[in-house]
């Protein structure tokens, strides 16, 4: 075993420490969030609307919810405070020409490294929404645009 002075010990040899939790990837949270409704876990199909903390749903999804809120096992953790449909708002997305359908069934049984096309795109830069650039919505309109397109606008518009 050593410690006869021949050796010297390091200390991750001799002391034993906690194994630290599994965290889920951040690249995959965030692929998820664009692709999937966060209430039903579905795919994202118009029309789509958002709360105020930018989260994604399907319309039907927060109706369901609405009329029945235990119809969705973690509903109340998840939207609790939606509590009438003008808590959301409707965006006008700009569907993507390069997405199909087939798409949307494949993106949950895709590998690490493979990025599906993204349903949805910015109208201003032509960017996918696909979680790696981020997407901001205006309130008042519904209008989503990349992050890059709203800095570059003016602040007028």
């Amino acid at each position: 075993m050593g410690n006869d002075g021949g050796s010297i010990p390091r200390r991750n040899e001799m002391v034993r420490e906690k194994k630290k939790g599994e965290q889920a990837d951040r690249k995959t949270q965030l692929a998820t969030m664009n692709y999937f409704c966060a209430l039903s876990k579905q795919p994202l199909h118009e029309p789509v609307v958002a709360d105020g903390m930018g989260r994604l749903f399907n319309r039907e999804a927060v109706l369901e919810y609405l009329l029945d809120p235990k119809a969705f096992g973690d509903g109340t953790r998840i939207c609790g405070h939606i509590k009438s449909i003008k808590d959301v708002k409707t965006l006008n997305l700009r569907p993507n020409p390069e997405f199909s359908k087939s798409d949307s069934k494949k993106s949950a049984m895709l590998t690490y490294d493979e990025q599906p096309s993204a349903p949805f795109i910015c109208p201003i830069t032509r960017k996918e929404m696909n979680g790696n650039i981020p997407f901001e919505f205006i309130w008042s309109c519904g209008c989503v645009v990349s992050a890059q397109a709203r800095k570059e606008m003016p602040d007028s518009a």
